[in-house]
């Protein structure tokens, strides 16, 4: 069973998920890890300024490398990047690989793991709140999404970018600031909606509770794996559920 990672947005992210994916394999070998073919495919264009309308269209890239990593014999496709979903129907239709779906993963995990919880602000790109796919994803399930005022959308983005040119330099305390002033005295989780955004949380220090979707997306790649080894006639495909 060979996972292929539709990667390079950014590269940071896309390493950290492989790491996050080490990390939840219960292996005590080498042999033990999945097989991971990575396209770390920095030529596709900026998700989230072709969805507001100014950018190049990133989708001839993300298919190029779908394809690749079907060529390769990928047997299963995780994408580590939020705003690149809103893309995901365009790129299913280029592959007969089964492609994860990130939101869709993040809200299935919450729905049946945190009962009491049906509300979540979303920490993303202007790209992300724009598409509307966590908002739509999560009202299927039943889960409520809160987006965070203009402005706080704007200093999200600012965070996101300068994380990805290896800008670390956000404090604890503005960080802390914007999660409480929508989470504070209520029973909301922030969601990190963004893949550069748990590199700053743990850079940075932050230690409260949030919901990662790279994290969840590492685990479901291995729990794949690990039911294709335990199925006597290759991939079960109820796995993929």
């Amino acid at each position: 069973m060979i996972l292929g990672i539709l990667g390079g947005m950014g590269p940071a992210a896309t390493s950290n998920f492989f790491k996050k994916i080490i990390s939840c394999t219960d292996a005590k070998s080498d042999q033990e890890h999945l097989h991971v073919i990575i396209d770390n495919n920095v030529e596709i264009p900026d998700r989230t300024s072709y969805i507001c309308g100014s950018g190049e269209d990133p989708r001839v890239e993300m298919i190029r490398s779908v394809i690749k990593l079907e060529a390769m014999g990928a047997d299963y496709i995780a994408i580590p990047c939020n705003t690149a979903h809103y893309f995901y129907d365009d790129l299913t239709k280029y592959t007969k690989v089964k492609i994860l779906n990130m939101i869709h993963e993040t809200a299935i995990f919450l729905k049946d793991t945190k009962p009491d919880c049906k509300d979540y602000l979303l920490l993303a790109t202007k790209g992300t709140y724009f598409s509307g796919i966590y908002r739509k994803t999560f009202d299927a399930v039943g889960l409520r999404i809160i987006e965070p005022d203009n402005n706080d959308k704007e200093r999200i983005m600012d965070w996101i970018y300068n994380v990805k040119s290896s800008n670390f330099d956000i404090s604890l305390n503005e960080f802390t600031f914007v999660i409480n002033k929508y989470c504070g005295g209520k029973t909301v989780l922030p969601i990190l909606g963004c893949t550069e955004l748990p590199l700053l949380a743990q850079k940075i220090g932050f230690s409260e509770e949030y919901i990662d979707p790279l994290s969840i997306l590492a685990k479901r790649c291995v729990d794949v794996a690990e039911a294709e080894k335990k199925s006597s006639v290759g991939v079960n495909t109820c796995c993929f559920m």
